[in-house]
């Protein structure tokens, strides 16, 4: 056993008829005993590495040897070994942990140059157009969704599935923070040169579902804490500063945090005590 630069040689006699032992370490005798016939274990230091010889007697009454390095010892080599261990483990721990992020980087890196290059591509040669959502429980490529949209360009057929969240009154959520429901439209733009290139823009409604919007507002406003009676002036001061995320505001302004996690009470409250918006609320009220 040991390095080639420090070896050394471990023998064993065994005298089966009277059972007389020794072990040899480099020609020199650290081990004797006396009838021994069945199982036993012989430790014993070579250096500092501590030793074990194994006797075990099979079934078929032959003996067998064994000799092991006990590493799992509390030795000063062993603490020294456990030390170094752990201190490879770490750097193996480190090289690994630097290779993912290596790898997660470069994948990170491709990902975002591709997404450029599909907006950039959407910039110079975008076409737009309005699309209708169909509200359709359905299944695609093994993934669920609730909601889809399709649209042709040069005869060829596209679609979009979307996988839309539910408030706790079971309505649909458009990404803009509004319920939305059959047939609601919104702008999409795709590629000239490659209509698999296609983006829905929730935030971009065209003018009739403005007017839906609205017609949905109206339908559910209460601004008597405002003490306006012109709700549509409450609308278009709302729709002014914050657009459709100030509707959504609005629209759920009776509504807790737990409920709405973007849109709730204290949002609206934020929104309506804003200065400006307290400037365009007070021009509505001389109204």
């Amino acid at each position: 056993m040991g390095n080639k630069a420090n070896k050394s040689l471990v023998e064993i006699k065994h005298f089966l008829d009277s059972g007389n032992l020794a072990i040899f370490c480099n020609g020199q005798i650290v081990i004797t005993d006396f009838e021994i016939y069945d199982d036993a274990e012989y430790p014993f230091f070579i250096g500092e590495e501590f030793c074990k010889i194994i006797i075990k007697k099979h079934p078929s009454g032959e003996l067998g040897y064994e000799f092991k390095i006990v590493e799992d010892i509390d030795t000063p080599l062993n603490r020294r070994r456990k030390k170094l261990s752990r201190k490879h483990l770490l750097q193996s721990f480190l090289v690994i942990f630097g290779v993912i992020l290596l790898l997660a980087s470069i994948m990170a890196g491709g990902y975002f140059a591709y997404q450029h290059k599909l907006a950039k591509d959407l910039r110079e040669n975008g076409v737009t157009k309005a699309i209708g959502i169909k509200i359709k429980s359905h299944v695609d490529g093994g993934k669920f969704y609730n909601a889809f949209y399709t649209f042709r360009y040069r005869k060829q057929k596209q679609a979009g599935h979307l996988k839309l969240a539910i408030n706790q009154a079971g309505e649909l959520l458009a990404p803009n923070g509004l319920p939305i429901r059959e047939n609601d439209e919104f702008l999409l733009t795709f590629s000239s040169k490659n209509s698999d290139n296609f983006r829905l823009d929730f935030d971009a409604p065209t003018e009739k579902q403005i007017e839906r919007y609205r017609r949905r507002m109206l339908e559910r406003m209460n601004t008597d804490s405002l003490n306006i009676h012109d709700n549509n002036c409450v609308l278009n001061a709302v729709y002014q500063l914050k657009g459709i995320d100030g509707w959504a505001n609005l629209y759920y302004k009776n509504i807790s945090r737990r409920e709405n996690k973007k849109h709730h009470r204290e949002s609206y409250k934020r929104m309506i005590e804003d200065e400006k918006m307290q400037e365009l609320i007070s021009e509505c009220k001389k109204n």
